[in-house]
């Protein structure tokens, strides 16, 4: 029996638990007959793609290949983002991948922001990435950041972590510092610097945003 795909595009807007957005998503995509925006056949792979990105016809070449192997139950697939016109190489986005193409029973998505698809089972890893370009100006990217914090920030107070000064001063300077040099972000540039600036920055708010919630307690 040939193995069947669900593609499941998931629009960000509006979202504030978005492991909770995806498992919804991925419930629907075990009924297709329900939902005609999946594109389904009812067999039992997912393919996750968020609005802001493109799949190229290698990657699409890659997936269907993919799916038809018995090696692995999920895989993660690469992104290159391009930010500023340029695409960026280095710095922790550079290197950034994500479980995106699975078996519809491989597990499910866990956390509210920066989510992830956890399961059980074997674990490949495509070669061809997803095109993203999120941040098409300074001034949304500054918006997702500031939503994105807000979130990660209630979801740690959930889990009982604290945030400190030190904190609120430590994490945003080792950001930069990881992101920058260590993942060789100025090789990309000046946008490679401002991604590198707009990381730190995003820590920042997260720790310090959590601080005030254990403040105002």
């Amino acid at each position: 029996m040939q193995n069947t795909l669900s593609i499941i595009v998931l629009d960000q807007k509006d979202i504030t638990d978005f492991a909770a957005a995806r498992n919804e998503e991925l419930a629907k995509a075990k009924t297709p007959a329900r939902n005609a925006s999946h594109s389904d056949a009812g067999g039992g792979w997912v393919l996750f793609v968020d609005s802001d990105e493109k799949i190229t016809p290698e990657l699409k070449d890659e997936v269907l290949k993919a799916i038809e192997s018995k090696n692995y139950d999920a895989y993660y697939i690469p992104r290159l983002d391009t930010f500023m016109g340029r695409e960026l190489r280095h710095g922790e986005t550079g290197s950034a991948k994500f479980i995106r193409l699975a078996r519809k029973d491989y597990g499910k998505w866990e956390r509210p922001v920066h989510e992830m698809w956890v399961g059980k089972g074997k674990v490949g890893t495509l070669t061809s990435p997803l095109l993203h370009e999120s941040h098409k100006t300074i001034s949304s990217f500054l918006d997702k950041i500031n939503l994105y914090s807000t979130i990660d920030a209630e979801y740690r107070y959930k889990q009982g972590i604290k945030s400190s000064l030190w904190k609120i001063w430590l994490y945003p300077f080792a950001k930069f510092k990881y992101n920058y040099f260590l993942k060789l972000g100025f090789l990309d540039g000046t946008p490679g610097a401002i991604m590198a600036i707009m990381m730190s920055f995003h820590s920042y708010l997260t720790w310090t945003k959590l601080y005030l919630l254990w403040q105002n307690k």
